[in-house]
């Protein structure tokens, strides 16, 4: 297909090199509708459009004039299956040499053996960027959105960086208010800007704002609701328009009700808070932390999936949001863990003694197959809710994570500011 068009492509310039009789091939392609351009350089792989930038100055300003077109047809004509991106935690390196250890998790179908081959590539970030000025730190990876990274000082702890790993576009951020919580970095469709919610905290109570990177203004999110609880961390799981988290608050007050309080929801469009409900398993008593860090919010098939683990039993509820205006939920799926026929590891977990949310984590549901992470082995599973088929990811020689390493992610080019 694509040998095809190059091919037509040739034919059509060698025409318009006849026809005007110019003896530069250097200005053949500015004869191009700037439109052909866009949708040639469209589809190019990532690596190859960042260099096309540096031929002339009339692609480079045609390229940069176009950023938003060129998005939209890159990102979400042709690329737009996310991809599992890990993070090695205990790399121990100079950062300003190797950079970080980044590594890209994708099925690629090999067409002549018709088998899909399961595959690593490392994202590379240049060592001048400010991410690996300090060899001795390592950062840690907060979030990912829309092929943007977020991550935070292990040192400063009010320092984050916002990196994207495509265009090496980068922003180095200090938060002043102490102590604060940054509960998301989100991409607000209607604006088409990267933003950050933190919370301010203030003894029992928080306060909650929105920093727009584009134009460095912060302002207060505004609430029908007292909130006097955080979200809990990782990223928060998209759907209708809306973030949204499991809170993480003080369940020994008697003045909430955890499980009506169990979701926070942020609505980009008018950027307000308010809580919903989570279900509640008939097993499952909602009065304790530990029963909300075994909680997890995820997407499938466009919906909200509230994921359950019921602690010490491993037994997994699932349950969707068939509709988000009354709030309905109905139970879809119930995994026992401990099934040594389907998982490898069950008989690990019936072995541990003390059982508690920390031993695994459901990070995600990509073409409905769940993620988990074994927290204690450093290990990635994939089980198929469907046909109940599990199989192990293997990750890049000598590399281990920790569960808040592994984020979804797809290549991007858009701008952070």
């Amino acid at each position: 297909m694509r040998l095809g068009f190059f091919t037509s492509l040739g034919s059509l310039l060698e025409t318009i090199c006849k026809a005007s009789n110019v003896d530069d091939a250097d200005h053949t392609f500015e004869r191009l509708p700037d439109c052909l351009v866009i949708d040639i350089l469209s589809r190019l792989p990532s690596h190859s459009f960042l260099r096309c930038r540096w031929v002339c100055r009339h692609w480079r300003a045609l390229l940069v004039s176009s950023q938003d077109s060129f998005t939209n047809i890159h990102d979400l004509s042709r690329h737009t299956r996310p991809m599992f991106l890990i993070r090695d935690d205990f790399a121990k390196h100079d950062f300003t040499k190797h950079g970080q250890d980044l590594f890209v998790y994708d099925e690629n179908e090999n067409k002549k053996i018709k088998k899909k081959k399961l595959a690593f590539e490392k994202l590379h970030l240049k060592p001048e960027l400010m991410i690996n000025k300090n060899s001795k730190e390592e950062p840690n990876l907060l979030y990912s959105c829309e092929g943007v990274l977020m991550f935070a000082s292990s040192r400063w702890k009010s320092t984050y960086y916002i990196v994207n790993p495509i265009t090496q576009e980068e922003l180095t951020l200090r938060c002043t208010l102490h102590p604060n919580v940054v509960c998301a970095l989100y991409f607000c469709p209607y604006t088409r800007q990267f933003r950050i919610i933190f919370a301010e905290v203030q003894g029992t109570s928080c306060q909650y704002f929105v920093h727009i990177l584009k134009t460095w203004k912060c302002k207060e999110i505004h609430s029908s609701t007292s909130f006097n609880f955080l979200s809990k961390n990782g990223n928060p799981t998209v759907v209708n328009g809306a973030l949204h988290w499991i809170t993480f608050h003080d369940l020994k007050r008697k003045d909430i009700a955890p499980c009506e309080n169990g979701i926070m929801v942020f609505r980009m469009d008018k950027e307000e808070l308010i809580t919903m409900p989570h279900p509640v398993s008939n097993h499952n008593v909602c009065n304790s932390k530990q029963a909300h860090l075994a909680m997890t919010l995820m997407v499938k098939d466009d919906r909200l999936c509230f994921c359950n683990m019921l602690i010490p039993w491993y037994i997994v509820d699932m349950w969707l949001l068939e509709d988000y205006e009354t709030r309905s939920w109905i139970k879809r799926y119930k995994i026992n863990l401990l099934n040594e026929k389907i998982f490898p590891f069950g008989k690990r977990l019936s072995g541990i003694r003390r059982r508690c949310a920390w031993d695994l984590k459901f990070l995600y549901i990509q073409e409905g197959e769940l993620l988990i992470h074994l927290y204690h082995d450093y290990e990635l599973y994939l089980y198929n809710l469907d046909r109940r088929t599990v199989k192990k990811v293997e990750l890049p020689r000598g590399k281990m994570l920790s569960y808040t390493d592994c984020k979804l992610y797809h290549k991007s080019f858009l701008a952070i500011v």
